[in-house]
Parts: structure tokens; sequence; C-alpha cells
């Protein structure tokens, strides 16, 4: 039933291991006695809809299966990677200006990206369509993070900035297709964008748990 390439077999361990990750950052979310209901949530919803995408992308890219059930697996994660960056935009809104703000844009993130996911079952090459739209998302979140940063020295923001940086630079990498690294095994463009999307959740993970020692936001 397994995949015989052994890059797609390491890109299916990596993304498991991202599942794993994610499950243990939504364990550290709920012991947080946190003072901003609305920032936790956004992030409890965001690591747990990136544990699915990365279980499912783990049986794609490991597992023999028929064409439909594999479309079909694939459709669900680009649901689910729309949905995503939606909430990593709410998320920074949540920390520069305020809950009752990140609710006002939650509804018009979610539309946005039931309208990416919309165009992705029609575009012939939605990967390079999600690395567009995550771009927006991620530099749209890197400079409300980074004003948090410059004006508020906000706690946790650093991190937050780092953890996005790391970020574009694994999109970066995963669009990089003759990209290939043995290291004991052999990783392609996909499994490397893992790993160092993996040390990106770190750091934002880390700014996650900074930002929880202080009490509500105040706007930038």
């Amino acid at each position: 039933m397994f995949v015989d390439s052994p890059t797609e077999q390491t890109t299916a361990v990596t993304d498991l291991l991202i599942a794993v990750q994610c499950v243990g950052v939504i364990v550290l979310l709920n012991r947080i006695d946190s003072k901003r209901p609305m920032w936790t949530d956004v992030w409890k919803w965001f690591f747990g809809l990136l544990c699915l995408a990365s279980a499912l992308g783990a049986a794609a890219h490991g597992i023999h299966m028929s064409t439909w059930l594999q479309t079909a697996i694939w459709a669900t994660v680009y649901l689910a990677l729309g949905l995503i960056m939606a909430l990593f935009a709410v998320a920074a809104v949540t920390m520069t200006w305020s809950g009752e703000m990140a609710k006002r844009c939650l509804p018009l993130g979610i539309g946005i990206a039931l309208s990416f996911f919309a165009i992705t079952q029609l575009w012939s090459d939605s990967f390079m369509l999600f690395v567009v739209y995550e771009a927006i998302a991620m530099i749209g979140a890197l400079v409300l993070y980074a004003a948090c940063y410059w004006f508020r020295s906000e706690r946790g923001s650093g991190f937050l900035v780092a953890g996005i940086l790391v970020g574009i630079a694994a999109a970066i990498v995963d669009t990089q297709s003759a990209l290939q690294l043995t290291l004991i095994w052999t990783f392609d463009n996909h499994g490397m964008f893992h790993m160092v999307q993996m040390v990106s959740l770190l750091l934002t993970t880390i700014g996650i748990h900074l930002s929880h020692r202080v009490g509500q936001v105040q706007p930038c």
C-alpha cells in the first residue's frame, strides 16, 4: 500500500511530524489560562486545521490510492489550507487591534478562504495559486506583528515575526521543484519545506505562549 518513491516517503513522514507538532501545540493552548480568548480560539482552529491538512497530505503522499480518493483528499487539503491562512491573518488582527475587531474580520476571512478554495477547483495549477494566496496573508501578518514589535514591544511579537520570516523561506523552498537533499534519507522540495515549516511553527508557538502572559492587547 505504501509508495516506493523515497522522496514521497520522506514527504509523508515530515507531514506526519507536523501533524504531531500541531497536536502538541493544541494541548499547550488548552492548558493556558489566557486573558485573550479570541486569540487562543483562533490559534486552536489554526493548528487543528493544519493537523488535518498535514495528516491528509501524509496519506496522499505516502499511500497508493485510487484517483478519485486522492482528488477528494487534495480538495479537502486545499479547503483546510485556505481557512488556515485566513485564520493566520485574523490572529494578527487580534493581536494588533482587539478580539472584537478580529470577530468582525473573521467572516470576511472565511469568505476569502472559500473563494480561494472554489478557484483551486477550477485552476490548472492550484499549488502556485496557493503560494500567491499564502504570500499575501503572511506578508500582511508580518507587517502587523512587526508594528506590534516596533511600536509597542508586544511580548512574543518578535518570535511571531521570526516565525513568519522562516515560513516565507519555507514557501520559497517549496516552489523549487529541482531541489533535493540527502541526509541519511532523501528529501525533495516538499520534504525540505516541511522541515523548515516545523521550525517556523516552533517560533510561532513560542510567540503565542509568550503573548499569553500579558492582558488584553491595546492598539499598536
